[in-house]
């Protein structure tokens, strides 16, 4: 069996009173509000990962605007995707030649 792998984490005093609080109405652990945390943290990053990439593709084809793209995801991130998409279409347009 499999044992959970330990992990150390600094956090200010501030956040620790405060999940100290969390930890006695709750019930539960530090371990466990950490981990839960943790967990719906990496979820909502794959989440985000995975919109940026289908609005790039759907950017990449026209299916929708830069500004659409600026609505969903901000002006600093639909730049981002705007750079890569330019990038990725004059590198294959290199590619060709």
């Amino acid at each position: 069996m499999k044992r959970d792998e330990l992990l150390t984490v600094r956090i200010d005093p501030e956040l620790k009173g405060k999940m100290e609080t969390l930890e006695r109405i709750k019930l539960e652990t530090k371990s466990n509000i950490i981990r839960e945390a943790l967990i719906r943290y990496i979820q909502h990053e794959t989440e985000i990962k995975e919109v940026k990439e289908n609005l790039s593709k759907k950017f990449s084809t026209g299916k929708i605007s830069f500004e659409q793209m600026v609505q969903i995801l901000g002006y600093e991130e639909a730049r981002k995707v705007a750079f890569f998409v330019q990038v990725a279409k004059k590198s294959f347009e290199e590619g060709l030649k």
